[in-house]
């Protein structure tokens, strides 16, 4: 019995999983994920354009 569940799933296609968080998912990185990193990457770049250019200032 259990082949033919396995057989069933695998004519379905293959069960992706997250790349980051490994739960089943039907795309590489799943959406809590994707709006976690797209988060921390809008923090990132706050606190980049907080802190202002670096490279500026006198010689």
């Amino acid at each position: 019995m259990a082949n033919e569940t396995e057989k069933k799933d695998k004519e379905k296609g293959k069960k992706h999983v997250c790349s980051i968080c490994a739960r089943p998912s039907d795309t590489a990185i799943c959406h809590a994920c994707e709006d976690k990193i797209r988060g921390e990457a809008l923090e990132h770049k706050h606190d980049v354009d907080k802190a202002g250019r670096t490279d500026s200032g006198r010689r």
